[in-house]
């Protein structure tokens, strides 16, 4: 996306990255209490009442988002647009006369058995998942039936559509259908999906895209998947285990930054990434090339927890406090300990000329819609921030 203000130029485009099937299940709240122990979130918290972690937290976010003191103006999005259908997996396995058995993780879905097992092997991590489907007859069929199924809800879907969904009610927006329509000089933003392909991730990080775009926006498989294809730091891990260890996201986020970010050295214009996880948000950007991101990093985590519960504001009755309370900055540094305040909800801290902003989410106990939710957090994120012009 292009984005103006005022006679300043900024851009903003999203791009998704192959054609990808999307199953991600609308879970009522009883299956996704179930995921709590498995994921290692603690145990259920106590109902909040005004004094509550929740109540503290969602108070001190009202007071920290603030618009930026340059908005964004124009919105020029890419062209990446589909159709979500949205209803329960588990019915959907049962509607193919698939019964459960073992989960299993594939790079791409050839049969209804694949699907089947990547389901459960991603249900029992409580992770969503995006895989290729190479047979194209079997898709459509499970696609047609998925679609007919009673209840099935039917939203626009896309990366580009999703974000330019959120923009279009407060910027003037204008589709673009490729990244070279963009004038030199104006930010892009990149919101990355998931891939199995580890030559073509190794490729986007050295060659083609990373030295390109201004802004990334990715959740925690992307981000692991992204080190280990390009020999990042923590590559050795193989998957995350319950909520991603902040040491180690951090650790992979300055990695980035300072390799493939923009520097007096490298010809590269990135300098921001969010990073969003169920459980917590982190901004990281090269100093001196953004501002306002102490309540970008919130806006974005309110987002979370107001559009999967469905509500205008934060419903404490409704949301969870899951993040850890307490994390170390680093696990390859020097880094501090850190203890969570739900008063103080932004914890800052720095590491050579690169500024971490870190805040928890509150997660929705009874999801009303999960679907898109990464673009939404990732559209208000940028929404809230303000990029200095160089």
């Amino acid at each position: 996306m292009a984005l103006w203000r005022g006679s300043a130029y900024a851009g903003f485009l999203a791009l998704a990255v192959g054609c990808i099937f999307l199953l991600e299940p609308q879970l009522p709240g009883s299956a996704l209490r179930s995921l709590w122990s498995s994921l290692q979130l603690g145990p259920a918290p106590a109902p909040p009442g005004p004094g509550s972690p929740e109540g503290r937290l969602a108070a001190a976010w009202d007071a920290l988002i603030v618009r930026p003191a340059r908005r964004w103006r124009r919105v020029a999005v890419g062209v990446n647009a589909c159709v979500d259908v949205v209803l329960s997996g588990v019915k959907l396995l049962q509607a193919l006369g698939l019964n459960p058995g073992n989960g299993k993780d594939h790079t791409e879905l050839r049969s209804r058995n694949d699907l089947e097992e990547a389901f459960i092997h991603f249900m029992g991590k409580g992770a969503a998942a995006e895989r290729f489907f190479s047979d194209k007859e079997t898709f459509h069929n499970i696609a047609q039936i998925a679609s007919e199924f009673p209840g099935a809800q039917h939203y626009v879907g896309g990366n580009a559509a999703l974000i330019g969904q959120k923009f279009a009610a407060n910027s003037d927006l204008k589709v673009m259908t490729s990244i070279s329509d963009i004038p030199t000089g104006i930010p892009v933003h990149l919101e990355l999906a998931s891939m199995t392909n580890r030559e073509l991730m190794s490729s986007i990080v050295h060659q083609q895209v990373f030295s390109g775009v201004t802004s990334l926006g990715l959740n925690e498989q992307e981000l692991l998947f992204l080190s280990q294809s390009a020999s990042g730091p923590h590559s050795s891990l193989s998957s995350w285990t319950g909520v991603p260890d902040v040491g180690v996201v951090s650790d992979i986020l300055f990695w980035i930054l300072k390799e493939h970010g923009k520097s007096e050295s490298r010809a590269s214009d990135l300098t921001r990434i969010h990073f969003h996880t169920l459980a917590y948000h982190i901004l990281a950007t090269v100093d001196g090339h953004w501002a306002n991101q102490l309540a970008a990093v919130a806006a974005g985590a309110r987002v979370a927890g107001t559009q999967a519960c469905a509500t205008e504001t934060i419903d404490t009755r409704r949301v969870s406090l899951k993040a850890p309370r307490e994390f170390m900055t680093s696990r390859s540094a020097a880094g501090s300990r850190v203890m969570l305040n739900p008063n103080e909800p932004v914890v800052e801290w720095h590491r050579e000329g690169v500024s971490f902003h870190f805040t928890p989410v509150l997660v929705c106990k009874d999801p009303v819609r999960t679907v898109g939710l990464g673009d939404a957090i990732s559209a208000e994120g940028l929404f809230y921030s303000e990029v200095h012009p160089h």
